[in-house]
Order: C-alpha cells, then sequence, then structure tokens
C-alpha cells in the first residue's frame, strides 16, 4: 500500500510540474502602457519581421552560467516597437520613457527608450525566431530575449515574454 501511495505522490509531482512548465510558454506578447493603441504580436507575426542571423551567443538568462549556440536568428526589437506609437506631446518627453518586460514567470527586466533607441545595446536587443534550425514554435523558451551587448552575458535575457509595459518616469 505504501508503494502505491509513493508511486501516485511520485506522479502527481510530475504532472504538477510538468503543467508549470508548460504554463510558461508565451505564444504572444503584448504592448501596452503609455501607448496610443496596444499591439499583440504572436508567433506568426514574428516570423513576418525581417530576421537577423547570428553566431556564437550566449542564450543563458543568467550571469553566472553560459549557453553558447551556433546558430540564432532574432528580429530586432527595435523594429517591433517602431510599429507603436507612443503617448507623448512632444518628443523630449521620450527621454523619459522606460519599457518594463514582463515574462510569465513573473521575471522582469527594464530598457530606457534611449538606451534601445540611440546605444548599441539597442542595436544589438533581438526577440528570437530560430535556435540552431529549430523555430520559435518548436522552441521551449519561447518567447526569448537576447541582448549581445552587456557587460554581463546572460542578466538582461528572458524567455517566456508576455508583456511590454511602456512606462514614463515621474
Amino acid at each position: 500500500m505504501k508503494k502505491i501511495f509513493l508511486l501516485s505522490l511520485i506522479f502527481l509531482t510530475h504532472l504538477v510540474y510538468a503543467q508549470k512548465d508548460s504554463t510558461s510558454f508565451t505564444d504572444s506578447f503584448i504592448i501596452t502602457g503609455k501607448v496610443k493603441q496596444e499591439k499583440i504580436i504572436n508567433l506568426d507575426d514574428l516570423l513576418k519581421y525581417p530576421a537577423v542571423e547570428l553566431s556564437d551567443i550566449n542564450v543563458s538568462c543568467s550571469p553566472k552560467l553560459e549557453n553558447r549556440v551556433k546558430s540564432i536568428k532574432g528580429v530586432l526589437l527595435k523594429s517591433i516597437l517602431d510599429s507603436v506609437s507612443f503617448q507623448y506631446e512632444k518628443s523630449r518627453m521620450l527621454n523619459q520613457y522606460y519599457f518594463l518586460f514582463v515574462a510569465s514567470d513573473g521575471y522582469k527586466i527594464v530598457f530606457s527608450f534611449n538606451e534601445i533607441n540611440n546605444t548599441e545595446v539597442g542595436k544589438n536587443l533581438y526577440v528570437v525566431t530560430e535556435i540552431e534550425g529549430k523555430s520559435i514554435k518548436e522552441m521551449e523558451n519561447r518567447i526569448m530575449i537576447l541582448t549581445t551587448k552587456d557587460i554581463k552575458g546572460g542578466s538582461r535575457n528572458m524567455k517566456w515574454l508576455k508583456k511590454i509595459l511602456v512606462c514614463m518616469a515621474e
């Protein structure tokens, strides 16, 4: 009887953790906040943007670990954000804007408007569409954000993006 109970407990624990992992997957993300109109970007939308081929990139989401991938494709995040109209009265107000990226597991990262539009970081910030020939639709870590120019690699990489909140510093 104890064996049956133990096996049942192991099986139920496996189901709970399997469900937890599968609920982290994201098939779309929303751009909301200080925008004129919210925009939802799904996997098919991402595949319509021009992809950039990268090689030998760290895809780890931790600055303590390294996971280098030989072949990767991604969409420049700036090109996605360029398709959104922000709410502002004067363009200099954009200097106060920042983007809060939120993952389905609650993880958050921040980039400023100027960082994305006026620095090397912004020129190297991607939404991953393919890793070593595997499409975004097949990946477990979808939707993934990668930055290739941070000093500590992996510190602002994110998997399971679900929302980009456009905010204004006050």
